[in-house]
């Protein structure tokens, strides 16, 4: 697993180089590997569809914008820093907390794009909708990036402000948290 994960993140490199070059025909490929994360990443701070769309959207907007910043290096880490402000931005434009309805069964049951096309996680089980009810938003967001979207420990440590340690103990509590509700879910 963790050399497919180092293939892609090399190839989101060769893409994002390719774009700053001016080949605007990476931008497709650049996006098909990493939206799926990256909308993931969106969702655990905006906490609706339309609203990761939108960060996600603005994304790449801004990494076209700003290709000249790329250092051809940590690719992967440049996008999740450049979504994560997105993101911040926004709700801080807004100046809202974000609700999520519980009863929307887009909402709870996928996290994906929304797009017949586009890449989706499903949530048969419902443990990514318990997981958002019974973590804070840090431990969310390190559960949904390293269980869902395979981000290892150092990187979204980068991407959260922490250090890897702290991440990892976060991620195991973050764990026991969920399963202890989904235990007393199935034990009610």
């Amino acid at each position: 697993m963790a050399i497919i994960i180092e293939k892609e993140k090399y190839k989101v490199d060769e893409y994002l180089t390719q774009i700053r070059q001016g080949d605007s025909s990476a931008l497709d490929p650049l996006y098909e590997e990493t939206a799926k994360q990256l909308y993931s990443l969106c969702y655990t701070y905006m906490h609706n569809h339309h609203d990761s769309e939108d960060a996600l959207s603005e994304t790449y907007l801004t990494v076209v914008r700003n290709i000249e910043k790329y250092r051809g290096e940590n690719g992967f880490n440049w996008l999740y820093t450049i979504a994560k402000n997105i993101c911040l931005n926004m709700l801080r434009k807004n100046s809202r907390i974000v609700s999520v309805d519980y009863d929307d069964e887009e909402t709870v049951n996928t996290l994906g794009l929304g797009e017949e096309n586009a890449p989706q996680i499903y949530d048969e089980s419902g443990i990514i909708a318990l997981s958002e009810k019974v973590l804070n938003e840090n431990e969310f967001r390190i559960v949904i990036l390293h269980a869902v979207n395979d981000v290892k420990f150092k990187d979204i440590a980068k991407i959260v402000g922490g250090l890897e340690s702290t991440v990892r103990w976060q991620y195991n509590n973050a764990i026991k948290k969920v399963k202890n509700a989904y235990e007393r879910r199935g034990s009610s």
